[in-house]
Order: C-alpha cells, then sequence, then structure tokens
C-alpha cells in the first residue's frame, strides 16, 4: 500500500563566463574615456547568452512525508487524558497528474477494558474510513461528522460512543502525526472534546503494539502502572 515519493533537488543556473565578465567591467567605466562605447559593444556582443539565462529556481518545497502504511492512533480527550482511545489506522496516499496528494485512512477500534491502556487491545466493531482528504504542506483534516464506536472500545466508562468529530493533523515525518481533536460527545454523557489531543506512530508490525502510548505532538506517553 506504500507509496514513494521523490525529492527533486533544485540547484542554481551556472553563470555564463560572458555574464561574470560584465561584473568585472563596470567597474572600470569610470576610468577611461572611451569605456561607455566599448561597454555598449560588450553589451552587444553578449546579448545572446543573457536573453537564454533560464531565470532563478522558485523555492522548493519540503515534499510531504509519505505516511502510507499502519500506525497506532490514540486519542487523549479532556475528559480522561491518561485513557485514551486506540485505533489501528491504515493510510494511503496518492497523487493525482496535478500533484496534489490525498489520503485515506481506515481507523479500527481496538478493545480496552474500563480503566486500562494495555489490555486487551484487540480490533473490535467497523472501521472508521474517510478517502479523498486533501494534504497541504504536510497538514489535513478530517472532518468526521458523527462517529460511533463501541464501548468495548471505551476505557474511560465502558459505554457505547457517540460523538461529532474532526481531526486537525500534521505530519512531522513519515513515522508521526499528531494534532487536536474537536467536536462534542454525545453518549455516554454530554460533553466538549475541545482541547483533546491525539498522536499516531507508525507500526512495523500492527500485532506488536508498543506499551507506552503516545498521545500527544509533544510526545507525552501513558501505559498501564505495573
Amino acid at each position: 500500500m506504500s507509496r514513494s515519493f521523490s525529492v527533486r533537488r533544485v540547484f542554481g543556473p551556472r553563470v555564463p563566463g560572458s555574464v561574470l565578465g560584465l561584473s568585472l567591467l563596470v567597474p572600470l567605466m569610470a576610468g577611461c574615456p572611451d569605456s561607455e562605447a566599448k561597454f555598449n559593444e560588450f553589451l552587444d556582443n553578449t546579448k545572446d547568452d543573457r536573453d537564454f539565462m533560464p531565470p532563478p529556481p522558485p523555492d522548493v518545497m519540503p515534499a510531504q512525508a509519505d505516511i502510507s502504511g499502519d500506525f497506532l492512533l490514540a486519542v487523549s480527550t479532556v475528559i480522561a487524558r491518561d485513557l485514551p482511545l486506540q485505533f489501528i489506522a491504515t493510510n494511503t496516499l496518492t497523487t493525482d497528474e496535478m500533484g496534489n496528494t490525498f489520503l485515506a485512512a481506515c481507523l479500527q477500534p481496538l478493545s480496552l477494558t474500563a480503566g486500562k491502556v494495555n489490555v486487551p487491545r484487540e480490533p473490535i466493531g467497523d472501521p472508521l474510513c474517510y478517502e479523498d482528504i486533501p494534504i497541504v504542506d504536510g497538514k489535513f483534516d478530517i472532518d468526521a461528522g458523527v462517529v460511533k464506536v463501541t464501548g468495548m472500545a471505551n476505557p474511560v466508562t465502558g459505554g457505547d460512543i457517540e460523538a461529532t468529530l474532526r481531526m486537525i493533523a500534521t505530519i512531522i515525518d513519515e513515522d508521526f502525526f499528531c494534532g487536536e481533536i474537536e467536536g462534542d460527545l454525545m453518549s455516554p454523557l454530554m460533553s466538549t472534546l475541545k482541547g483533546s489531543t491525539f498522536a499516531a506512530v507508525r507500526l512495523e508490525d500492527p500485532a506488536m503494539l508498543p506499551l507506552d502510548v503516545t498521545k500527544s505532538c509533544s510526545g507525552d506517553t501513558v501505559r498501564d502502572k505495573e
């Protein structure tokens, strides 16, 4: 599923020797009585070189980091920051003929015992899938609308979750993206989600989940106490 992106580095044009000579001749004009005539002759003789000089290269933007693949995505809510909801996020990046980059993502909820971070974390319920999400300057926004997640994936209350959800994300590199959550929780209780955070860390093997769960862009982690 992973797609590779190439980085094309642009270098400045080589300066023709005639133009270099131009820069050296200018200071001599004031000291010679016929310098102006010679300078004009020089301009005529080097016109072709100057006309065909390529323009300076545009500013080179960093390439979009390719976040295709599997990630452990944790949502840390303002209700219980140390009991994040967790998902396996499976991403695919594509680029159209205009060079625009789009993300398709499926978030598979993971089961969690109430009050726990690391157990049992088995896939549960239907995945939440989104397509054609534009990525611009390493940022993307998922307006998920009304989201329903089974209570077996809710480590806070164990009740079924219904909420309006918006994820505002920044890609840090190919192995990490993160951001903020906006929206409102409607069930099992009423609460704003504004101020909640999420983080996603690349997985080499979705069957091997890290015990330290990253929950924010600052890299804060949480795990079950032994």
